[in-house]
Order: C-alpha cells, then structure tokens, then sequence
C-alpha cells in the first residue's frame, strides 16, 4: 500500500528540510554509539588503575633519638623529621617550627600504661590582625613547607616534662596539621604607612587630576625603592584563619628509651678526705703497722670494675685565717670539685657557708693541690669528688 501510493507523495521543501534534519540526527547517534563503544575499555583501565593506586601521605613523621639508654638523671632529647608529600603545604608555624610540634607525646611505660606528664609542653599559638588590601584580616603565624622538604625540630630534654622513673618506655607523637589555602605577606610598616597616604591622596577632592597623579606616583616609586632594599629579609606569613582547608592527623613512629636504675657506688666514693686536721698545730702523720704499706690514694676510695680512683700527688695545707682568732669560730668546710684529665682540680663550690673566710681559705688551698687522675680501662677521665677541711681553735685560744 504505501509502496503504491508512494509516486503520488507530492515533495515540498518543508518535507526535504525535515527528511534531511532526521538523516543528520540518525548519523550523529550512529558515530555517538560506535565512539562509546570504543572508548569504553580506555574508561575501565583508567578505573583499574585508580583503584590500585596508593596514595601518597601528606607528610610522614620520623621521631628519634641519640641512644636508648639514659641514666636517671641524665637528659633524653628528641628529634623529629618532618617529611613533605609532593605538595606544598601552608601550614602553622607552631606545628612545624616550634616547641608546639612536641606538644602531642605519648609516653607508655612497659606495662603499656600510659604516663602523663609532671608539666605539659606547652607552646603559645597566637592570633593576630593582618592589613591586607586595606581589610583587617585575622590570622595565625604560619609556615610554607615546600614539597619533599625535610623540616627538623629537637626538643632539649623531654625528662623536663615527664620525669622518667627507672624503667623502659615507649615513644610517639602525633600531629593535627593543619593546612590552609591562603597567606598574607605582612608588608614592611613603611610601606603600609606609604599605603595609607595614598589613599589618602586618592580620596582628597581638593587635590587637581594632574597633581594627585604626581604624588601617587612618587609614593609607588618610595614603595618600590623600600621592597627593593628589604628583598632578602626574611617576610613572615600569616594564614587568614578563615582560609583553613581541613585537617590530617600525623603519627609517629613509636621508639623505646630505657632509664637506668642508679647504681649506689661504694661509700665515700665521691668524698676525698685528705686533711683529718687543717690548722695551725697539724699532728705528725702515724706510721703504718709492719708489714703495710700508707695508700697515697684518698680516704674513702674503692676500686671496682675498671675505674681507678684518683690520688694525690701534692698535698697542700690551707692557711689558718686570721679572723679565727678574733671570732673564734670554727668548724668544717665541705667542698666539691672535678678532678680532670690532668689531674688539676676546677670547678670547685663550697658546698657549706660558714663564713669569717673559712671557704676562700680551703679554696685557696685546694687549687694549689695536685692530683694523679681518675683512669677507666687505663685511659684519664674526669671525676667529680669532695674533700672537706676542718678547722678547729687552737688550745690556747680563749687566752690570746
């Protein structure tokens, strides 16, 4: 039927208009059709790959420090890296460049307890106002860590803070970072000052076109000159508080410090008593029993492990004070000192305060004084020891 009727269609351009825009219409779905279906393995590989991708950490923290084994009292520093991802980062100052990246410690001790600090580590994070294109901006101190930069901090002596009893710990810390996307350059005060007049200058009506331009121009030319000489300072930035992006929390690798019980060492290991009388009426030195020998090595010393103590080489006396007669006061003055490698005592503190010249006169004596030094394994090392001076009224005293 429509076969039969088909020679009687009459062709009007209306209908060739129409029978062409179908043709097109039925082309581009053909290509659409035959590029979709091509493109679709590209799609699915891409997808693949997507997924079995890693990513990549903002930034990796590496705690660390010199040696495991402390003493009780002795110091435990620590050192923190801080590597960058492959982006720059702005970030605040007080996490990355400050005591303030040490503030997040944990502390646990072997039983897996954790062990809060005597005094908390504390570090300030201050806000400040920022002029920036003429607007009053709140901010805080920031930091640009560049991309696969290495940012290092030590923090002196984490005993300060947690006072660490015998025993062995584990270490971590963790940051919240912080990143924001914008900062703001605090501009030299006598550029800002050269800012304020010109818009000042900019605002006046009373000043002509070609006047105000001359004067515009003169303050850019200052500006320019102030910028030019102030290049290599380095310029503080500031992240606008409201610009913060988010967060990412950052965790350390965990370390172990173990603190050392202190030994007792022997009695009087650390007290050289070489004057049993230090005045002007000294007692002859008695001879040992047959058969001994006098030890030239201070009263009080032991040897044990591989430490030899050290011993006098001379001997001196100190000089009775004058103002002992008149006061008649007396009494023992107990100092310490190191004896070096050399066998010269230095350091020397009273560790009493009697007065009346007793301390200066056993000082004094001291210095004159010579010492063989202390060896571990045959080798001369310093040794902090004590020596005590007794002074005592003559007799005949209470008659001068």
């Amino acid at each position: 039927m429509i076969f039969r009727d088909i020679g009687n269609l009459k062709i009007t351009p209306t209908f060739v208009t129409l029978f062409l825009l179908l043709s097109v219409v039925t082309i581009i779905g053909c290509i659409g059709s035959l590029q979709t279906t091509t493109t679709q393995p590209e799609t699915d590989e891409a997808t693949s790959a997507a997924e079995t991708e890693t990513p990549t950490a903002l930034a990796e923290l590496q705690l660390s420090t010199p040696k495991t084994n402390y003493a009780t009292k002795e110091a435990i520093p620590l050192e923190l890296n801080i590597q960058n991802g492959k982006f720059d980062l702005l970030v605040p100052s007080f996490s990355v460049a400050t005591k303030g990246a040490f503030t997040q410690i944990t502390v646990n001790d072997a039983n897996g307890q954790i062990v809060n600090p005597k005094h908390p580590i504390t570090q300030e994070n201050p806000q400040k106002y920022v002029q920036s294109d003429g607007k009053t901006v709140r901010c805080i101190h920031g930091f640009e860590l560049k991309a696969s930069e290495t940012q290092e901090l030590k923090l002196k002596d984490i005993q300060r803070y947690y006072l660490l009893q015998p025993g062995t710990y584990t270490v971590t810390l963790s940051i919240e970072l912080e990143v924001y996307t914008e900062s703001i350059t605090e501009e030299h005060p006598e550029i800002r000052e050269l800012k304020q007049d010109m818009a000042r200058i900019q605002n006046d009506p009373n000043l002509q076109g070609a006047a105000k331009q001359d004067a515009l121009s003169y303050y850019q030319e200052q500006i320019k000159f102030i910028q030019e000489r102030h290049k290599d300072a380095v310029k503080d930035i500031y992240l606008p508080v409201k610009s913060l992006r988010g967060k990412a929390s950052l965790v350390s690798n965990s370390i172990t410090v173990t603190v050392e019980p202190e030994t007792e060492p022997p009695v009087g290991l650390k007290q050289i008593r070489p004057f049993r009388k230090a005045n002007r009426h000294v007692e002859p030195e008695t001879e040992p029993p047959a058969g001994q020998t006098q030890s030239e090595t201070p009263s009080g010393f032991e040897d044990f492990a591989s430490v030899v103590h050290p011993k006098f080489k001379n001997k001196v006396k100190p000089e009775y004070p004058k103002s002992l007669n008149e006061t008649k006061k007396g009494g023992e003055v107990l100092l310490q000192f190191t004896i070096d490698e050399n066998g010269s005592p230095k350091d020397i503190v009273a560790l009493t305060n009697l007065g009346f010249g007793l301390e200066a006169a056993a000082i004094e004596a001291l210095k004159k004084c010579t010492f063989d030094p202390a060896t571990k394994d045959g080798k001369p090392i310093s040794m902090q020891v004590q020596t005590s001076y007794n002074f005592t009224l003559p007799e005949n005293v209470d008659s001068l």
